[in-house]
């Protein structure tokens, strides 16, 4: 039997993506089962409003109707905002829900969390998470959109925050700091992480949506009255959030970096191992986190 990875130590740039999917690999079932019980209601409602939204836009494009600015209005509508409320509230779930289960288990001795324990962290901190995404989103927005190079900058401290949050149960204020005071000296090991396994992602995502994606606009750009298949437009909908499963992959690689830079500036993880020398057996801490 293959021995259970160990979060508490120092990994490279290549031992932090091997890990992820080994860890997913040993964990698949229990966190796709944690996945759809606390994101799979919000994953629903943005299906549905995402489908609404496709199904007004493709009738106001296969309408025929000339472009104005009353049409173009009427495509940004109570069905677009609540796709991207949903968006938000879902990446949030999905984030608390993850951190959760890799909290508890690396409380518990690399044992799994139950659904109930997962469901105390959950409800305790989802609501900092949310609000704090929000705010951590506009600010990368507002950086990306004056230039490109500080809302980059700040990806890899912004990604951070969020296990330290869950894991440290940190405050915004808190969080801030203490990513970039374990990032020091590490950013570009960091961001080279975190941003190659999201590519990874999107590319598997892609991958799975691409052939629908393919059939409706060969509708739209080879026929001589083009239209847009409601059939296609819904199958690639559909498939887009059902990949959405797909963002636990960069989580745990987060985790994993936080883990290891924490490593790396405080050697806990080593200490811990020192301080169990002699111990027949390893004790497993099933206390609520202490600040």
């Amino acid at each position: 039997m293959q021995e259970k990875l160990e979060f508490k130590k120092k990994r490279d740039f290549s031992q932090i993506i091997n890990d992820t999917f080994l860890f997913l690999r040993q964990n698949l079932k229990p966190l796709l089962k944690i996945y759809f019980i606390f994101c799979g209601l919000f994953v629903l409602a943005g299906m549905l409003s995402a489908l609404m939204y496709q199904y007004k836009t493709i009738n106001l494009v296969n309408g025929g109707s000339p472009a104005s600015a009353f049409n173009f209005s009427r495509m940004f509508g109570l069905e677009y905002f609540l796709v991207i409320v949903f968006a938000l509230v879902s990446y949030a779930s999905v984030t608390v829900a993850i951190l959760s289960y890799i909290t508890l288990y690396v409380q518990k001795g690399n044992q799994i969390p139950s659904t109930d324990e997962v469901w105390a962290y959950y409800k305790f901190y989802f609501l900092r998470v949310f609000g704090s995404s929000l705010l951590l989103s506009l600010m990368l927005g507002v950086a990306t959109l004056f230039c490109l190079v500080p809302g980059f900058y700040l990806f890899p401290f912004v990604a951070i925050m969020m296990p330290i949050m869950v894991i440290e149960n940190g405050t915004l204020g808190y969080s801030f700091g203490r990513s970039f005071k374990l990032i020091k000296d590490n950013f570009w090991t960091t961001f080279g992480t975190i941003m190659i396994v999201w590519i990874i992602v999107y590319a598997g995502m892609s991958l799975i949506t691409l052939p629908t994606t393919i059939l409706s606009m060969v509708g739209l750009f080879t026929k001589n009255n083009p239209s847009m298949s409601l059939t296609f437009t819904a199958i690639s909908t559909v498939l887009q959030y059902l990949c959405q499963a797909f963002t636990v992959i960069p989580i745990i690689t987060v985790s994993l970096c936080y883990f290891s830079l924490a490593e790396d500036k405080e050697r806990t993880g080593l200490m811990e191992k020192i301080s169990q020398f002699g111990n027949l057996e390893k004790p497993i801490d099933h206390r609520p986190e202490e600040y």
